[in-house]
């Protein structure tokens, strides 16, 4: 049986490259609630309301739907990714 986009995404939110906010460092051991869309990252609370104070749309893990094509650019991408490309 297929598993859920939404399921899928907290999957990859609990890898442990996703773990840790490419923007400031930040540390969860389960990962983190929110994906800055525009660069497919997993990120904290704080660097989620700096994305979104910039106009950066942000969905929530748990409180959003989720598409495959939306999964399928978050295995693509991903925070390790970010860090290679704009760290």
């Amino acid at each position: 049986m297929p598993t859920s986009p939404e399921s899928a995404v907290k999957k990859l939110s609990r890898l442990p490259s996703n773990c840790i906010c490419p923007n400031c460092g930040t540390h969860s051991k389960y990962g983190f609630s929110s994906i800055c869309i525009k660069y497919l990252t997993f990120v904290c609370n704080a660097c989620k309301s700096s994305h979104q104070a910039i106009s950066h749309r942000c969905k929530s893990l748990t409180m959003s739907s989720w598409d495959q094509g939306e999964v399928l650019k978050l295995k693509m991408h991903g925070n390790d990714y970010a860090r290679r490309v704009w760290l």
